[in-house]
């Protein structure tokens, strides 16, 4: 058996993991020589056959290769159904120090960059649509088909890679949505539209997956004090800055090897990522849950933390684990309703009314979006200090009021399209839901215990991104039957107001508590709330 230590923890078979690294990487390599002989037309490759190149069917063949040989170095045994936990028996505590070390920093780093990339995987569409219409030569409605299957994609391997990290582990669901993203660069080079929908889907699976895991691993490892406001400006800013290189390397690679050049872009990002896996170690309570202890206190070590004994004797583990069945069973109901809805009600707005503003807007688009959307990173780092400081589910109360505001405001102005007024209101729509995004994730993971975590934060992202399925046709043929901004704004508000409602009347309070602190059902919010008013009466 190979030898295990604190950084191969989530790396079962490591010989097989890196052979299938290697075998991809080789893959995406004998790709490479068909893109760069077609330079003499462009870097147009529509037509050509997929079998005219013997190195591209073998590297597609290395590709399948190295990713089965990848899983089968991650997937571990599992402890029987009739086993014991540990994670009743022991807690993870801060240290002395109660900061973060500079293994924390290095997980942060690293996970930071893999935030980047998977945000850069859909803002990379935007860019690649035209060259990609002229090359095929199809039609806008045609063209239209790639996103919604890139969603449809992120929708599904949400599910599925929030169901692989409570069974693999946080950090090995992380490397195989990371291979993943090394081998569906060969998008690049597809000859067929079809083919870029298939290849567009596979990568959309391994995109969607791996945002929630990110924050399930994060909110398990890093100490309460700075959890929050960590977790919340690496949300705001990891977008930030992804669409800022997405737009930086289109700007500079397109004009000269056409849109193709966008998706090999990502190979050196996504192989950082396996590179950087020493610096993303399992999570703690992860391995304290499947009795994997002296792992755990390992990293707990680097991570200048400690495991302290718990208040409860050790559970059982449960019989089963599935995505969407725990989420909605006896005491889970409530709050996956509530973290659901706000998602979905988020998604809805971003998906579906501000999809349509350059058009509302006309030629004053260009200059009210980029301004507006400056006060969006700002109003990131103002939204994290009071997630981390003031109250998490305040916070995410306050981004939705913001946001409802501002759909009203706008939907006020009918069909004006210019003014200070529109100005005003996009600022706060925008501030608005880019506090709503960022709160959004860190809040899903830090309210679930450590056993659905992963499927419980997997769950929220394909509600975050369900929007875009229905929202885009249905504003629409609003749109078609009422112009302006008035009715489509309406239709926006209202899911988002009671979405809203619902997290300021149910929500956990999670800001500067270790999660096992964090209540579970109402019974225990209420009795917490009614502890502390108890102690500030019995203070004052």
């Amino acid at each position: 058996m190979a030898r295990t230590d604190k950084n191969s923890a989530g790396i079962a078979r490591p010989w097989w993991f890196w052979t299938g690294v290697v075998l991809s990487c080789v893959g995406v390599g004998l790709h490479l020589p068909m893109f760069f002989a077609m330079r003499t037309m462009h870097y147009r490759m529509a037509g050509m056959g997929m079998g005219s190149s013997p190195g591209m069917v073998a590297g597609m063949v290395l590709l399948v290769v190295g990713l089965v040989a990848a899983v089968i170095g991650l997937v571990r045994h599992r402890p029987s159904d009739e086993g014991t936990s540990a994670a009743g028996r022991y807690r993870v505590e801060p240290g002395p120090e109660d900061r973060l070390s500079p293994a924390h920093r290095r997980l942060i780093a690293a996970l930071s960059l893999a935030l980047v990339i998977d945000v850069m995987k859909p803002a990379t569409l935007a860019f690649i649509i035209p060259g990609m219409r002229e090359e095929y030569g199809i039609s806008a409605a045609e063209a239209a088909v790639l996103p919604v299957v890139a969603l449809t994609g992120t929708i599904v391997g949400s599910l599925v890679w929030g169901w692989l990290a409570d069974r693999l582990g946080r950090r090995a669901t992380i490397l195989l949505s990371s291979l993943m993203f090394i081998t569906t660069t060969v998008c690049a080079v597809m000859p067929t539209f079809e083919w870029n929908l298939f290849m567009c889907l596979v990568m959309g699976m391994a995109a969607g997956g791996l945002l929630p895991i990110v924050y399930a691993l994060m909110a398990e490892s890093v100490p309460a004090r700075q959890r929050s406001i960590v977790m919340v400006l690496q949300a705001g800013l990891a977008t930030v800055a992804a669409y800022f290189f997405t737009s930086a390397l289109a700007a500079v690679l397109i004009p000269v090897f056409g849109w193709r050049i966008m998706w090999l872009v990502h190979f050196p990002f996504a192989v950082a990522i396996i590179v950087m896996n020493r610096w993303i170690p399992e999570s703690p309570r992860f391995l304290v849950r499947y009795g994997r202890v002296a792992e755990a206190e390992r990293i707990l070590a680097d991570y200048r933390m400690v495991l302290a004994d718990g208040d409860h004797p050790p559970a059982a583990l449960p019989r089963r684990q599935g995505t969407v069945a725990p989420l909605f069973g006896r005491g889970a109901l409530a709050k996956t309703l509530v973290v659901g809805s706000y998602a979905l009600s988020w998604s809805i707005v971003n998906w579906g009314f501000m999809t349509f503003l350059p058009t509302l807007l006309g030629k004053a688009a260009g200059g009210v979006l980029p301004l507006s959307s400056l006060l969006a990173v700002p109003g990131t780092v103002l939204v994290a200090y009071l997630y981390a400081r003031w109250s998490s589910r305040r916070t995410m109360v306050l981004s939705g009021v913001v946001t409802v505001l501002a759909l009203l405001g706008l939907a006020a102005t009918g069909r004006v399209g210019t003014g200070p007024a529109v100005y005003l209101f996009l600022a706060l729509l925008l501030i608005g839901t880019s506090g709503a995004v960022a709160t959004l994730a860190p809040y899903a993971a830090e309210i679930y215990p450590t056993d659905v975590r992963g499927a419980a934060s997997g769950f929220t992202a394909a509600c975050s991104k369900a929007g875009g399925l229905f929202a885009p046709p249905l504003i629409g043929l609003l749109l078609a039957h009422y112009p302006g901004m008035r009715i489509i704004g309406l239709c926006a508000a209202v899911p988002m107001a009671l979405a809203t409602v619902a997290i300021g009347l149910k929500g956990r309070e999670t800001a500067g508590r270790e999660l096992e602190e964090v209540p579970q059902d109402p019974a225990a919010l209420f009795r917490h709330a009614t502890d502390e008013r108890g102690a500030r009466a019995g203070a004052a």
